[in-house]
């Protein structure tokens, strides 16, 4: 089995499970040394024939698998492709994290000034092209594609990508603040009430089907990190001066 850590769990998986998602999935950052067994909470995802019931990776496609959870196992029958091992390790991702109290979220996320700055929006909101601008001008990739939010302040990045040339370098970071994008002709930094905020990453937050927080838990993690965190909304060009003016920015306010 490889060891990946995300937050303070760690994560089993079989090789042959994370070859398959190689060209989708970036787990290097990740892995830590085995262990026969794992300092402190960990799961264990485990590539199994066939499961005669359990959860759909994908409810639209019942074809690429399943998978079901019995304590810090999680069972997963799949098809030979790659978006199937892809959903499979994004439901032990999604798993880890909201068993340590956090929070996962398609969102992107890079590192300046030692920080994390999280990035949410629908899609179509330019989340890569917030991650592309904002590592040219000298951030650290955390994740384009999927984020876990913890409760003690940090941010992981994790394997998961949406771009090919978007590969992460960060591991995890104290969160900075939070960014709601808009596509706008020049660039600014607006502050954006908490109130504002929730319904934003709400919408942006997965759901685990079973064995996760409830609606009303959820809702109270992601009011916690709203009332906790600075929020802004970020206006932006697709230009490599984006990405200079958010360095300048995230400099100036550690400076404070």
């Amino acid at each position: 089995m490889v060891h990946l850590r995300l937050g303070d769990w760690t994560l089993q998986v079989e090789p042959t499970l994370l070859d398959l998602a190689a060209p989708r999935c970036d787990v290097e950052r990740f892995r830590v040394a085995s262990a026969s067994r794992p300092e402190g909470p960990w799961l264990r995802l485990e590539r199994v024939g066939e499961l005669p019931a359990g959860l759909l990776l994908n409810p639209r496609y019942p074809a690429l698998g399943r998978y079901q959870v019995e304590g810090a196992v999680i069972r997963l029958a799949c098809a030979e492709s790659v978006l199937a091992a892809e959903l499979g390790l994004r439901a032990a991702v999604h798993l880890a994290t909201v068993r340590q109290g956090g929070v996962l979220l398609h969102a992107s996320g890079v590192v300046l000034g030692g920080r994390a700055w999280v990035a949410v929006g629908p899609s179509g909101a330019g989340k890569s092209t917030f991650a592309r601008l904002t590592c040219r001008a000298g951030g650290a990739l955390l994740s384009d594609e999927v984020l876990a939010l913890l409760p003690d302040g940090r941010v992981s990045g994790t394997p998961f990508r949406s771009d090919a040339d978007l590969v992460g370098t960060a591991r995890e970071a104290p969160l900075g603040g939070l960014f709601a994008l808009v596509h706008a002709p020049a660039e600014s930094v607006e502050p954006l009430a908490p109130a504002a905020v929730v319904p934003l990453l709400l919408a942006q937050a997965f759901r685990v089907p079973s064995d996760g927080p409830t609606q009303a838990e959820l809702l109270q993690r992601v009011a916690g990190v709203a009332s906790r965190f600075p929020a802004y909304r970020f206006l932006f060009r697709n230009h490599p001066e984006a990405g200079e003016y958010l360095r300048h920015w995230s400099e100036a306010r550690g400076a404070r």
